[in-house]
């Protein structure tokens, strides 16, 4: 999958009914996090690549907004909790792994 596909998916993931959007309402779906986390792995950046303004703003909010669901998901359903916290560890692993750290 090229940038421009990865970017295309990951706004659909934050529209309406997206992955993203379905956190947000407090709902988890851990079938829909394996295939949100295949889609971060996917992204491929070289070293000495720019990478696109486009898909920083599209990933570089996803551990503080995934930090700010917790609550919702435990509302909503409190077995998924320990599912989703693991998740969540996972996109900031992969985050750092894709994208490097200082």
């Amino acid at each position: 999958m090229n940038l421009t596909d990865i970017i295309a998916e990951l706004e659909t993931q934050w529209d309406i009914d997206g992955f993203l959007y379905e956190l947000r309402t407090g709902r988890f779906d851990a079938e829909r996090g394996r295939k949100f986390m295949e889609l971060l792995r996917s992204i491929s950046v070289d070293d000495e690549e720019s990478v696109p303004k486009r898909l920083l703003s599209l990933v570089w909010y996803l551990p503080s907004f995934l930090e700010w669901q917790k609550a919702r998901i435990g509302e909503m359903d409190a077995s998924h909790c320990k599912d989703y916290a693991k998740f969540v560890t996972e996109v900031h692993n992969t985050l750092e792994d894709v994208l490097g750290v200082p």
